[in-house]
């Protein structure tokens, strides 16, 4: 079992008697191990006590709960006064331990070290401090007190992760963009003298567009980027660790880019790998450890919906060397359709003015 020096102290002092009592009563191997008395009574410097199996007589343990509550450290008048009030308990002590939630300090070890040889001499009983540090190591190596006080304290596992969008959400609000052609008839005139692709967009302030153009790179508006963020929440590393997408809902394609034509330069946080017979992505990263609160944000994926606004579900998995975890996104998807006008050269009997075509990607240059 892993030793997890993050535990964190109890929230009073009555949790933390508590687990003194489960915590020795394994070490002792003794069932019978008791608080003393109740809450108001004298308990002669003892709040826990039993005979270890193999001994024939009483070990007690005095419970301070200190620092993350109190914001103090056990002083050498505290244990001075425990020890003095231990000496009034029936039958005499063999061992006393002072057990305490407050940080390690080499002072008052020192002190109780002298403090017990000074009993021993003195045929009184032995006194042992354990600070918290030295409590979370015997948590860790007593199996049934560290799984009860982990249930019980309701702690994150010790390998943990949140996934979500780069804004920290689990919901994105998103536009794409469609053209609706309307073909203007020009009569009489040669295709090459048609000037095409005039058109005003009436939301974008379009007035030329033109997908064609050399060394240009052009942008489809039609698709619309999505990036997962991954968030160790945990307090160990994650391994080895990829990302699987599935995404559901109305969509025409999934690709990793949203740009053609020309040179369009790239830097690579993760090798993002499309299933081209669906709609899962594969999520890679370049770095493939993720300490504890780090993140990681995958490259830009690009979604092309239906021609109409919907709701998209990425259904998320996890997957590392010894983690795994799942849930789920969701994209809300506004489209919207801007309409261009063309002329379109055709013949003198051709009547129609004007007529719709079919919706098409909004594409444009890069600025």
């Amino acid at each position: 079992m892993q030793a997890s020096k993050s535990l964190r102290r109890p929230n009073n002092w009555q949790d933390f008697e508590t687990l003194c009592k489960k915590l020795w009563g394994e070490i002792w191997n003794c069932s019978e191990i008791k608080k003393n008395g109740r809450n108001g009574q004298s308990q002669n410097g003892v709040d826990i006590y039993g005979i270890p199996k193999g001994e024939n007589q009483f070990y007690g343990i005095q419970c301070k709960g200190k620092d993350e509550y109190t914001n103090k450290q056990f002083t050498e008048k505290e244990i001075i006064a425990e020890i003095e009030k231990a000496k009034s308990f029936k039958p005499e002590l063999k061992k006393l331990y002072l057990a305490t939630t407050s940080s390690k300090d080499a002072d008052i070890e020192s002190f109780v070290r002298i403090t017990n040889i000074e009993n021993i001499k003195n045929n009184l009983f032995e006194v042992h401090l354990f600070s918290w540090e030295d409590i979370v190591e015997l948590i860790d190596e007593n199996r049934s007190t560290h799984d009860w006080y982990v249930n019980t304290q309701k702690f994150k596992s010790t390998k943990d992760a949140s996934i979500t969008f780069v804004n920290d959400s689990n919901i994105i609000d998103v536009t794409s963009k469609f053209l609706k052609p309307l073909n203007k008839s020009v009569y009489g005139m040669n295709a090459k003298d048609a000037n095409e692709n005039h058109s005003i967009f009436d939301y974008m302030n379009l007035k030329h567009y033109s997908p064609v153009a050399n060394f240009k790179v052009y942008v489809n508006h039609s698709f619309f980027p999505v990036m997962i963020k991954v968030h160790n929440t945990g307090t160990e590393a994650i391994e080895d660790f990829k990302i699987i997408l599935d995404f559901e809902g109305d969509i025409q394609k999934i690709d990793d880019t949203n740009k053609s034509g020309g040179l369009s330069l790239k830097l690579f946080n993760s090798n993002i790998d499309l299933d081209p017979n669906g709609k899962r992505v594969k999520v890679i990263p370049q770095k493939t450890i993720l300490v504890s609160d780090d993140t990681f944000c995958s490259d830009e994926i690009f979604i092309k919906p239906n021609h109409k606004s919907n709701k998209i579900v990425i259904k998320w998995k996890l997957l590392s060397k010894d983690f795994k975890s799942e849930g789920e996104l969701t994209v809300n998807v506004n489209v919207r359709i801007g309409v261009v006008e063309r002329e379109v050269n055709v013949p003198n009997s051709f009547k129609v003015p004007y007529s719709y075509g079919e919706l098409e990607d909004f594409i444009v240059p890069e600025d």
